[in-house]
C-alpha cells in the first residue's frame, strides 16, 4: 500500500520541488533584467516579455525533463 502511495505523489511537486522551480524562475528574471535593453533586443527580447519568456522556457524545460 506505501508503493501505491508514493506513486500516485510522484506528478505532485513538493515543497523543495516548488521552491527549486521558484529560485530558477527568478534567478533567471533577474539575470534578464539586468541586462541592457539593446542587448534584450539582440536575443530578440523586450522588457515587458522576460516574465512571460521565462514562465514559457521552464515549461518547456519540465517538458524535457
Amino acid at each position: 500500500m506505501t508503493k501505491a502511495k508514493d506513486a500516485a505523489n510522484d506528478n505532485q511537486p513538493n515543497f523543495l520541488g516548488r521552491l527549486k522551480a521558484w529560485l530558477e524562475y527568478s534567478s533567471a528574471v533577474s539575470s534578464l533584467n539586468r541586462l541592457d535593453d539593446r542587448t534584450l533586443a539582440d536575443i530578440g527580447l523586450k522588457r515587458e516579455e522576460i516574465n512571460d519568456f521565462v514562465k514559457s522556457w521552464s515549461i518547456k524545460d519540465d517538458d524535457a525533463a
